[in-house]
């Protein structure tokens, strides 16, 4: 293992500071957005346990970026996610928020609409009873199956937006970046990527449309951008930043959202959004296998695969570029050294190590996340990770420990 002072000696790019937007980051370690589904389920607000939860993961001068967020009724499919369209939402989330800014930390909401992959079952719930339903750029069912109040139920065809909807739309999301602002977040990530709604209108599977966003990539993108530029025309544009998940042949794919040819439309939605001046784009890296090593960090071989999108994509945005999935603590470092990435989000590994920042900055142990609590149910696997010093003096919570170089397959030399 390293020693303290062979650590201050190597240059560690993920410790540089570095300027997003209009804040002025200490480190280059995010936090990734993170579904958990633990909003109260009767107003669909963060609780008590949220504060709590984002709290512990805040450090200062480092960037935490929200669990998806719905932006309306209609943007809902998957149960207890929180929203920001209601007055108690963003009171709620300004909570979360001052807990964060206590200790230093920065916080982005991440603005998500689910599209097609909802269920009409939610209109039962009695903050979504006017629902239209699900809807998507076409009437094209995903055909696996969406997380519902009663279970797991087959994927509907979404009804397609009308081209006449697209401006209220737009609005939408406006109105849930002006809560966003009011809750006292420091900005909105606009979620475009894993397979929903604003992806939907990307791919050329899931739009079939023939009006003005349809067909070329220019028109696909089209949605993408009009919010993009009103929420930056609303908010600023140093407190807007871009989630995408671009996809190849031959990587994995979202929600059955695939493209006939997805670098170059990428490559035109990312070409894009260099006249905003974002205060950063985030792109998934495609190398998640959707949960299934999930319990085997060790054997996981998504960390050993190479970068895919940083090294297409660094040559077309000229702004801060953040990557996401299946980074290990090394990767992440040697990313950040190379410029190839500016910064790196994390995920499961912020879930299990809330001091994830200063155990990458020691080489510390990580403790090991455990998929069966990613998703729902009480404070088990959500508040209840130790920090090391808490671990290392016996709270240990009956969760174990792993060395950071023994992540992913065969791995070497993963540890700073």
């Amino acid at each position: 293992s390293y020693s303290f002072c062979t650590l201050l000696a190597k240059k560690m790019s993920l410790f540089n500071s570095i300027q997003v937007g209009h804040m002025a980051l200490k480190h280059r370690v995010a936090m990734a957005p993170l579904t958990r589904m633990r909003a109260v389920a009767e107003t669909l607000a963060p609780g008590a346990n949220a504060v709590e939860y984002y709290a512990q993961r805040a450090s200062a001068g480092g960037l935490l970026i929200t669990e998806a967020t719905c932006i309306s009724p209609d943007a809902v499919g998957i149960p207890q996610v929180p929203g920001i369209w209601t007055h108690d939402q963003t009171i709620a989330w300004s909570a979360v928020t001052d807990a964060v800014h206590a200790k230093g930390g920065k916080i982005f909401c991440q603005l998500w609409h689910m599209g097609r992959i909802s269920h009409p079952t939610y209109n039962e719930h009695p903050l979504m009873k006017d629902r239209t339903g699900p809807v998507g750029a076409s009437a094209v069912a995903w055909s696996g199956k969406v997380r519902t109040f009663k279970g797991p139920q087959p994927a509907v065809a979404p009804r397609a937006l009308e081209t006449s909807e697209m401006k209220e739309l737009v609005a939408t999301y406006v109105q849930a970046g002006r809560n966003a602002i009011a809750a006292g977040f420091d900005g909105v990530e606009i979620h475009s990527a894993h397979g929903y709604l604003l992806d939907q209108f990307l791919c050329s599977s899931t739009n079939k449309r023939t009006d003005a966003y349809g067909g070329s990539a220019e028109n696909r993108a089209r949605l993408l951008w009009e919010v993009t530029d009103a929420l930056c025309t609303e908010l600023g544009s140093s407190r807007v930043a871009v989630r995408l998940s671009p996809t190849k042949a031959d990587s994995v794919t979202y929600h059955g959202a695939t493209d006939a040819d997805p670098v170059a439309t990428y490559t035109t939605a990312v070409r894009g959004l260099n006249r905003f001046k974002l205060a950063y784009l985030l792109l998934s890296e495609p190398r998640w296998a959707m949960g299934k090593y999930d319990d085997t960090p060790e054997k996981d071989p998504g960390f050993t695969i190479p970068l895919i999108n940083g090294d297409i994509y660094r040559q077309v945005y000229t702004g801060t570029l953040m990557g996401a999935g299946g980074f290990t603590p090394n990767s992440a470092e040697e990313a950040c050294a190379k410029g190839t990435y500016d910064m790196i989000a994390f995920g499961r590994w912020f879930i299990s190590n809330p001091d994830l920042p200063e155990r990458l900055r020691s080489g510390t142990p990580l403790s090991k996340y455990v998929r069966a609590t990613f998703y729902g149910g009480p404070d088990k696997g959500y508040t209840d990770y130790p920090t090391w010093a808490e671990y290392s003096s016996g709270t240990t919570n009956g969760y174990e420990t792993l060395p950071q170089d023994s992540v992913g397959t065969s791995l070497k030399a993963s540890k700073l």
